[in-house]
């Protein structure tokens, strides 16, 4: 794969893994590397990475990140690998996927030392990213970080990965359908900063997961060396643009809410990206449903005045997020109950309405479409295999759109009065096979 920077090196082959050595050496670490990894990556591949740096005169310690179930990025996982980070350490080289890279990207960040990533399944986009996706007090924020400067992908590690984890990457980008319908209509409602250059990347990542998804059932290695590079190339864009805002929408706060339901009820974890897959198919059948109706249907729901009652909002949120709910109020701050400012929104929405509606029609694919992809590959594509129920959909519904102030198709709704009611009815048959 063409290196894209500022990340150093980029290798995405078979046997990359060979390439390891000389490329630490290439980019002048000369001496002690931390290696952080679980027990199941450290079987994977951790284990003989030691082996190889230590042979190449390279002082390691590792940090073995052992759990019985799914490895947590939270405050206690974070304090695990900064106290087994030696103060002359010179690199970090996380071994492992999603969650591995996000601790070591945030603590690489934190004491200011570079770190590497060898992944060892392809199941999510944020290999390249600057940022850390991190659960604290319950709550998932997105906290800035810094990018690795190297990223490993040996097809020979990662095509043998467990299925559900290609399944997963596979979801983390069609997602991106939706992302980028959230990014562009807040462009044109909100004035937002949005870059054609950073979507077509984004669609380019999109464009080569479909192409891959006739092989990926197989295992078939060149199938899987595309979707690898296509989740890279989502983290790309996401560092080019300094934010996760081009690759993360409502598709992502529903899978936000999810997972921090998971964790207060203590509930059976699901990779993010399969909930996101299946959350995009939502988000499309939302937005097209909403965009099926004509201008003047909008200006009679608008023309239902909406009580924004600060005591109900709050109610609503510490209903809906218990203990983390003065957190989740703090990050909004009351924004979107401010009149004034959904007023202007309506107004440009009246005013766009025509134009939003050709564009999301030409733009984005409808949740059959969405669905039949997953399914292709044989991913989860039903509610009901990420453990939401009728009522469960409802609340998200209602109140994921809460978790990041981002302006999306759920704010959209609130905005022109539309019935959460209504959006419940429309999307419910997705519980369970259709």
């Amino acid at each position: 794969m063409k290196n894209l920077m500022p990340i150093k090196e980029i290798v995405i082959k078979e046997g990359a893994i060979n390439d390891l050595t000389p490329i630490i050496n290439k980019i002048g670490v000369n001496s002690k590397i931390m290696i952080v990894c679980d027990n199941n990556t450290y079987k994977v591949a951790a284990k003989e990475i030691i082996e190889r740096l230590e042979s190449n005169n390279f002082f390691v310690t590792k940090c073995v990140l052992e759990r019985d179930s799914l490895l947590i990025p939270d405050e206690y996982s974070l304090g695990e690998v900064l106290i087994n980070l030696d103060k002359d350490t010179e690199f970090l080289l996380a071994v492992g996927s999603g969650t591995i890279n996000d601790l070591v990207r945030f603590v690489s960040f934190k004491v200011g030392k570079p770190y590497g990533i060898v992944a060892t399944a392809p199941s999510m986009d944020g290999y390249a990213s600057s940022v850390s996706p991190l659960i604290v007090k319950g709550f998932k924020r997105t906290y800035s970080a810094v990018y690795p400067e190297i990223i490993i992908g040996d097809i020979d590690i990662i095509s043998q990965a467990p299925y559900e984890m290609i399944t997963a990457g596979f979801g983390d980008v069609i997602g991106k359908y939706t992302s980028l319908a959230d990014w562009y209509i807040s462009s044109v409602i909100t004035g937002e900063t949005y870059s054609d250059d950073i979507a077509a990347m984004v669609k380019e990542s999109i464009n080569k997961c479909i192409d891959a998804s006739t092989g990926i059932l197989g295992r078939d290695k060149k199938s899987i060396k595309e979707l690898m590079e296509a989740l890279i190339i989502s983290g790309i864009a996401m560092l080019k643009f300094g934010n996760s805002r081009p690759a993360s929408g409502a598709e992502h706060h529903l899978s936000h809410y999810l997972e921090m339901r998971e964790i207060l009820s203590e509930n059976e974890h699901h990779l993010h990206g399969t909930k996101v897959g299946i959350t995009s198919i939502i988000i499309s059948e939302i937005y097209h449903y909403i965009f099926s109706f004509t201008l003047d249907d909008i200006k009679k729901f608008m023309s239902k005045k909406l009580s924004l009652n600060r005591d109900e909002f709050e109610e609503r949120i510490k209903n809906a997020y218990g203990a983390i709910a003065n957190e989740v109020l703090s990050n909004l701050n009351y924004f979107y109950l401010d009149e004034i400012k959904r007023k202007q929104r309506q107004e440009r929405i009246l005013e766009k309405w025509e134009h939003m509606r050709n564009w999301v029609k030409i733009n984005v694919p409808d949740a059959a479409t969405i669905q039949n992809l997953l399914q292709t590959i044989g991913a989860p594509s039903k509610l009901n295999e990420i453990g939401v129920s009728e009522v469960l959909l409802y609340d998200m519904l209602n109140n994921a759109k809460e978790i990041r102030k981002n302006y999306t198709i759920l704010r959209l709704a609130e905005d022109i009065n539309f019935p959460v009611e209504k959006l419940f009815e429309k999307v419910k048959k997705f519980l369970s096979t259709v």
